[in-house]
C-alpha cells in the first residue's frame, strides 16, 4: 500500500527522535530549496539592490521580533514541555508578548524610524510594523505547538509559510513591485504561518496568575539576553555593511552568505528536534543519553556540511556566476571565507541549543555577548577597509571563537565529545572529494550550467560512496532508516 497514509505509518515505525529529526530535515530541505530558487530568480530579475534592501528589512524585523518576544516564547516552551499548568503558562506568555509587541511597534514608529534611513527611504517602515504584529501572533501560537513536541507540525507550517512567501514575492517582483513586493510576500508568509499554527494548536488557554509570570521571567530574562546577542551577531554584519556601503553591497554580501549556510540546515533541523527531548532528559538526570545524542548529531550534521564547504571552496566563482549572475562574482573571496565559517557555525548551533536545553542559558548569553561585541568591533574596522570581504573575515574569526567556547562549555557540563573516527572519515571523504572536483573542473571547465551540475553531482556521488565505505555504521543506520520508510530496494554504496 502506498500514498501519504502509508508513509505516515512507516514514519511512525522509526524511533521518536529520529522520526522528528527526519521530518524536520525533510521540511528544512523543502524550505531551503524553495528559498534558494527564489533568490536565484530575484537576483536575475531585480538585481542585488532589491535583494540587499530586503535583507536589511529582514534584519530589522528579526531584531524587533526578538524584542517583542522578550524571551518569553522559549521560557513557555520549557514550562509547557515539562507538563503542568500548560494552559496558564501559554496564556501568560501570550498576554505579556502582545504587550511587548505594542511597545515595540510604538518604539519603531516614534523612536527608531528617524535613524533607519535605509528602511525609511525604501518605504519599509509600515511593512515592518505590520510584519511585527502578525509575526508576534504566529510566534505565540508556535510556542504552544513546540512545547508539546509537535515538531513535524511546526516544520510543515514553516514550509507552507515559506512557499507562500516566495510565491507572492516572485509574482510581485515580476510585476514590478520590487522591495514592496518582497516585504508584502514576507507578510503573506507570516499570515500563512498564523493559519497553520492556529489550526493545530492543542493547548486550551486558561486563566493565569502572577506566579505564572514570575516563573517565566528567570528563563525569559536569560533567554532574551542570549537571543538578543545571538541575533545581533547574526545581523550586525548586514546592518554595518548597509551603513558603510549601500543596499547593493548588502545584496552582494548576503546572497553568497545564504548559499554558504546551506551547510547548516541538518544541524538546524536536529537542534529543533532535540531541544524538547534534551530538556526532558536533563530533568530526569539522563546525562548519558544527552551525550550520545549530541555526539551523533554532530556527526550527522557534518555529513552534509563538509561536502558543501569543500565543493563550494573549489567551485565558488562558477556557482556565483551561474546561480546569481556575473555581477555577483565580486563576492567570490567573501564567499570562500563565509564557507569556512560554517564549520564553526555547525558546532555552535548544536552546542548552544544543548546548553540552553540543560539550563545553561547564562553561558550561552556570555558567549553570544562576547561574540556580538567582537563582531561589531571587527566589522566597524574591516568593512570600511576591505568591504564585503572584510565583513566575511570578521564572521570567520567570530565563528571560530563561538565554536571553541561553546564546545568547551558543553564538555564541562555534559562531558560530550566528538565521534573522532566518524568525524575523521567525514573530513577525509570531503578532502578527497574536493580534489576530485578540482580535477573535474580542470578537465571540463564549466562554461554551461549543465556542466557545472554534472561536476557537482559527480562530486556528491564520489563523496557518499567513499564515506559509506569508510563508515560502515553510518551506512547501516541509513539502510535501517530506508527500511522503515519502505525504501529498502534502493541501492546503497
Amino acid at each position: 500500500m502506498t500514498g501519504p497514509a502509508s508513509l505516515v505509518r512507516r514514519l511512525l515505525g522509526v524511533e521518536e527522535i529520529r522520526r522528528h529529526a527526519l521530518l524536520s530535515f525533510l521540511a528544512s530541505t523543502g524550505v531551503t530549496a524553495v528559498g534558494y530558487l527564489s533568490t536565484v530568480y530575484i537576483a536575475h530579475v531585480a538585481g542585488a539592490g532589491v535583494l540587499g534592501a530586503y535583507y536589511l528589512f529582514s534584519a530589522y524585523y528579526s531584531i524587533a521580533a526578538l524584542v517583542s518576544d522578550g524571551g518569553l516564547g522559549g521560557a513557555a516552551v520549557r514550562k509547557i514541555s515539562g507538563g503542568g499548568d500548560e494552559g496558564a503558562f501559554f496564556t501568560a506568555q501570550a498576554v505579556a508578548r502582545l504587550f511587548l509587541t505594542c511597545l515595540c511597534m510604538t518604539g519603531i514608529l516614534v523612536l527608531a524610524a528617524p535613524f533607519m534611513h535605509d528602511a525609511r527611504s525604501a518605504g519599509l517602515i509600515p511593512w515592518l510594523v505590520a510584519a511585527l504584529a502578525i509575526g508576534s501572533v504566529s510566534g505565540i501560537l508556535a510556542s504552544g505547538i513546540y512545547g508539546h513536541g509537535s515538531v513535524g507540525i511546526l516544520q510543515a507550517g514553516e514550509f507552507i509559510s515559506t512557499v507562500t512567501r516566495v510565491t507572492v514575492q516572485i509574482l510581485a517582483v515580476g510585476a514590478g513591485f520590487a522591495v514592496a513586493g518582497m516585504a508584502g510576500g514576507f507578510i503573506a508568509g507570516l499570515l500563512a504561518a498564523v493559519a497553520i499554527n492556529a489550526r493545530f494548536l492543542r493547548i486550551r488557554p486558561a486563566a493565569f496568575g502572577l506566579h505564572h509570570l514570575k516563573e517565566l521571567i528567570p528563563d525569559a530574562a536569560w533567554g532574551f539576553s542570549s537571543s538578543l546577542a545571538s541575533v545581533l551577531a547574526l545581523y550586525a554584519d548586514t546592518v554595518i555593511v548597509g551603513y558603510f556601503l549601500d543596499p547593493t553591497g548588502v545584496g552582494y554580501y548576503r546572497t553568497p552568505l545564504q548559499l554558504a549556510t546551506l551547510s547548516l540546515f541538518v544541524a538546524t533541523s536536529l537542534s529543533v528536534s532535540l531541544f524538547p527531548r534534551l530538556s526532558s532528559w536533563y530533568g530526569q538526570g539522563g546525562t548519558a543519553a544527552i551525550r550520545h545524542a549530541l555526539e551523533r548529531a554532530l556527526s550527522y550534521s557534518l555529513v552534509l556540511a563538509v561536502p558543501v564547504i569543500c565543493g563550494g571552496l573549489v567551485l565558488g566563482e562558477r556557482l556565483l556566476y551561474f546561480l546569481y549572475g556575473s555581477p555577483f562574482i565580486v563576492a567570490t573571496h567573501a564567499f570562500t571565507l563565509l564557507l569556512l565559517a560554517q564549520i564553526g557555525a555547525v558546532i555552535f548551533v548544536l552546542d548552544s541549543m544543548a546548553l540552553s536545553a540543560v539550563g545553561k542559558s547564562r553561558t550561552v548569553f556570555l558567549i553570544n555577548a562576547l561574540s556580538c561585541a567582537s563582531l561589531i568591533l571587527l566589522e566597524m574596522i574591516m568593512v570600511p577597509a576591505y568591504g564585503i570581504t572584510g565583513a566575511a573575515a570578521a564572521v570567520l574569526l567570530v565563528s571560530i571563537f563561538r565554536a571553541f567556547s561553546s564546545r568547551l562549555a558543553l564538555f564541562r557540563f555534559t562531558g560530550v565529545r566528538a565521534e573522532r573516527a566518524t568525524v575523521g572519515h567525514i573530513a577525509l571523504a570531503g578532502l578527497l572529494m574536493g580534489g576530485f572536483v578540482s580535477v573535474l573542473q580542470w578537465l571540463f571547465f564549466p562554461t554551461h550550467i549543465a556542466v557545472l551540475a554534472g561536476i557537482v553531482l559527480s562530486g556528491a556521488l564520489f563523496y557518499f560512496v567513499l564515506l559509506f565505505r569508510l563508515e560502515r555504521e553510518l551506512r547501516k543506520e541509513v539502510m535501517e532508516l530506508a527500511e522503515h520508510l519502505g525504501l529498502a530496494g534502493l541501492p546503497f554504496p
